[in-house]
């Protein structure tokens, strides 16, 4: 019977989990740090102060914070008209300041006449999109694109798209 030293054989499949490790970190995409998010500013629902703010019965916005925490923000119409692009980055700020964990906050935050909820989730990357739970049947994803994002809700028959253009506050 062949006897064999266990320090050596440990040795040789050290090596090998070693080398496949290392080929699995090499061979595997790196995950994106940012995929292009832009933290400054905000997105506007395409149609906001129109008939799909209308019928929706306010108008929608979308932010990026830090961390790969993201925003959605309701405004009622048609008080929303009235509202600002300084105020609503203003009551982004005042919503996450508020929360460390997902969470629907539904307030004046100090700076609107009318309540409007803040819905803050936690997102995350799924091929070429931003991932994030929307209480739709799935969840939701955003592709972006050179300033304007297409948020994408999943449906029965067909995803529905809708376009957010970027709104950059500091240049009002």
């Amino acid at each position: 019977m062949l006897k064999t030293n266990c320090c050596s054989t440990c040795k040789i499949h050290a090596r090998q989990y070693l080398t496949f490790l290392l080929l699995a970190v090499l061979a595997t995409p790196a995950l994106p740090q940012s995929a292009g998010e832009n933290l400054s500013g905000f997105y506007a629902r395409l149609g906001n102060d129109d008939s799909p703010a209308e019928t929706a019965g306010n108008n929608i916005y979308i932010k990026f914070f830090p961390d790969r925490w993201l925003g959605l923000l309701f405004v009622p119409y048609p008080y929303a008209h009235g509202v600002d692009a300084a105020t609503i980055e203003k009551v982004f700020v005042a919503a996450r300041k508020r929360t460390d964990s997902a969470a629907y906050l539904r307030d004046r935050f100090g700076l609107l006449d009318q309540a409007a909820t803040v819905q803050v989730e936690r997102y995350g990357y799924y091929q070429d999109r931003i991932a994030f739970e929307c209480g739709a049947l799935s969840a939701c994803s955003i592709r972006l694109a050179d300033g304007y994002l297409d948020l994408i809700k999943p449906g029965v028959i067909n995803e529905h798209i809708i376009r957010y253009d970027h709104v950059d506050v500091d240049a009002q």
